[in-house]
């Protein structure tokens, strides 16, 4: 048969054979590597639904200020330390006495009259000018040539004008008014001995440094910004997700990948 074929003939034979044995080869090898998808796809599509049914684990670190406006209510008693000074008024009420040497300056003028009534010691001679008449009433008795002679009644003044030196061997007494009439200006011890009312608001400054339990009755508000630093495990199922169910329809349609029928395909759009 091959032996009637021409030259031209037999080479097209030749190049069908070689072209058939090649398809045969290149189909044995496409069937091999569809084999070896298929069963990989198949291991992927395990694991996607593997990964369907995971938990998702991990820490989450927050670093951030949480603004906070509300009211808290603080249920148990609180220690705090207190240590600070406490600024107030507080009333006082007393007499007060008081007993001083006071030096108290005068100037005052004096004019009024003063009774004098004492008794004078004068130590030194006094000199009196006496200008004054003496009386002389009396009887003498003339001598009569050198004998007794007989008494002559003289009546008579004798005016006295001199000077006399006189001195006093004892208190002289004085008895007098006398007028004055004068400015002084001094300094004098003035004692002072009386009780002075005081009501007046003292302030004070006390210092405060103690332990001290403090409660509150209500509510307390707080208005603040709390810095939060923190790293927060988080434990996340992906079954109770909606990622689940997209990671099962993936496995579906990788497991069905080589396969010529579109049912996977009809179902997987009729579920959606």
């Amino acid at each position: 048969m091959f032996k009637n074929l021409t030259k031209f003939q037999k080479r097209v034979m030749l190049f069908l054979t070689i072209a058939f044995v090649i398809s045969f080869v290149l189909i044995g090898v496409l069937l091999a590597a569809l084999k070896i998808m298929e069963f990989r796809l198949n291991s992927i599509g395990n694991t996607m639904e593997e990964m369907a049914v995971q938990h998702i684990i991990t820490d989450v670190v927050v670093n951030e200020d949480i603004p906070l406006n509300s009211a808290i209510t603080v249920t148990d008693e609180l220690t705090v330390n207190i240590d600070m000074f406490i600024q107030t008024e507080i009333p006082f009420t007393a007499m007060i006495p008081v007993s001083e040497q006071m030096m108290v300056p005068i100037r005052m003028g004096v004019k009024d009259y003063i009774e004098l009534d004492t008794l004078i010691w004068v130590k030194e001679q006094i000199t009196i000018l006496v200008d004054d008449t003496i009386p002389l009433n009396q009887k003498m008795k003339m001598p009569v040539f050198g004998k007794r002679g007989f008494n002559v009644p003289i009546q008579a003044k004798i005016p006295l004008k001199q000077s006399l030196l006189i001195d006093f061997d004892e208190p002289m007494p004085v008895r007098s008014t006398i007028p004055i009439d004068m400015l002084i200006i001094d300094t004098l011890p003035i004692g002072i001995k009386m009780s002075i009312p005081v009501d007046v608001m003292v302030p004070v400054k006390i210092p405060i440094k103690q332990t001290a339990r403090i409660s509150f009755n209500g509510p307390m508000p707080v208005d603040a910004m709390i810095p939060i630093s923190m790293t927060i495990p988080v434990d996340i199922p992906l079954e109770e997700t909606s990622l689940a169910k997209y990671f099962r329809k993936l496995a579906k349609g990788l497991k069905g990948l080589t396969s010529t029928e579109l049912d996977d395909v009809m179902n997987a759009e009729e579920g959606e």
